[in-house]
């Protein structure tokens, strides 16, 4: 993740637009989207300012790391995430292109991103909520929602859905953006004398037993992460500079329970404010073993809301606090009244 606009007086914009689309399988075309080579991708990624840094594939699907985030590509599905001030929007054209040549059609679309730290440095389409949606509804028929509090972190979230519901999916999508990283946590993304481009950072690999990992340290600071194994992808990306300090961890991997998960990530970046999300297929529905307890250690539930989407789709969004944010934030509250006094 290139990081080196967090030197200006606002900072880097760590958190992500993701875009996915998803295809309906074409039993004549078995290598679908895989058929387009890198070059060919890097096309398409010429129209969001970002570049490809290097791939890692399996059987199953090929993986990116890209200047700004990470592009997964399944035989039937692109998922894409770029920070900054990327145009992320602007590759569905070329994508649609790509799609109609591989004989392949549109099921399901899903673009959705956290409120931005710095709206104002945003470049069309991406300059509102609603000019994103103006510019999805040129190529899409679908809803837009929005969810967690307005003067809080929140996230949005936007759906066309052309499957077929009496179809079975087994795919949840869990995306957890973390802000206000504790310093040290934070440090250690800092690119040290010796460290190498490709140097694996301590405790990432075992977040998912068994996964490869594709990861890079950017110079001066910022990191990124692919990680596969078999049809399972997982992604990490930090900017961790004070000013704007913000890490993210997504992965498609299906738990009974996510907790355990979630409090690794917790303690490898150790953030002070937290939204995360649970996407569920409606035919794979969320976890039925106590799938609301997100109770975390050393955190605060702040806000949680569940969501049965009208599109065959549940959502699960939680915002937390951790305790030491919340008690330095408390502090300043009293500073303020009393310099207000």
């Amino acid at each position: 993740m290139n990081t080196t606009g967090c030197a200006t007086v606002t900072g880097f914009e760590g958190p992500e637009k993701r875009l996915e689309v998803d295809f309906k399988k074409n039993l004549d075309r078995p290598e679908g989207l895989r058929s387009i080579n890198k070059d060919q991708w890097q096309e398409l990624l010429n129209f969001s300012a970002c570049t490809i840094i290097s791939q890692t594939s399996n059987d199953c699907f090929d993986a990116y790391v890209l200047s700004e985030s990470s592009l997964f590509i399944y035989p039937y599905k692109m998922m894409i995430k770029t920070c900054g001030t990327t145009t992320l929007l602007k590759i569905i054209p070329k994508l649609l292109e790509y799609a109609q040549t591989c004989g392949l059609e549109v099921e399901l679309v899903m673009y959705s991103r956290k409120n931005f730290l710095f709206p104002d440095k945003q470049i069309f389409p991406h300059i509102s909520w609603r000019s994103e949606l103006d510019y999805l509804s040129e190529y899409f028929d679908g809803q837009s929602y929005v969810f967690g509090p307005l003067t809080d972190d929140h996230w949005y979230l936007y759906l066309a859905d052309y499957s077929d519901p009496t179809e079975t999916s087994k795919e949840h999508t869990l995306e957890i953006m973390m802000h206000n990283l504790e310093r040290d946590a934070a440090f250690s993304f800092y690119r040290k004398e010796g460290t190498g481009d490709r140097d694996k950072f301590p405790g990432v690999a075992e977040l998912i037993d068994g996964q490869i990992t594709d990861e890079f340290n950017f110079t001066p600071c910022g990191y990124s992460m692919n990680g596969l194994k078999e049809n399972v992808y997982s992604t990490i990306h930090v900017t961790p500079e004070p000013q704007c300090s913000y890490a993210s961890f997504e992965t498609n991997l299906s738990l009974k329970s996510y907790k355990s998960l979630i409090r690794q990530v917790f303690d490898l970046f150790q953030p002070g404010t937290v939204t995360l999300t649970l996407f569920s297929e409606k035919a794979n529905p969320m976890p039925t073993q106590r799938p609301l307890d997100m109770e975390i250690p050393g955190y605060s539930l702040v806000f949680k809301t569940v969501s049965e989407l009208g599109c065959n789709r549940d959502l699960l969004l939680c915002n937390y606090d951790s305790d030491s944010y919340q008690s330095a934030k408390k502090q300043r509250s009293r500073k303020s009244l009393h310099v207000a006094l």
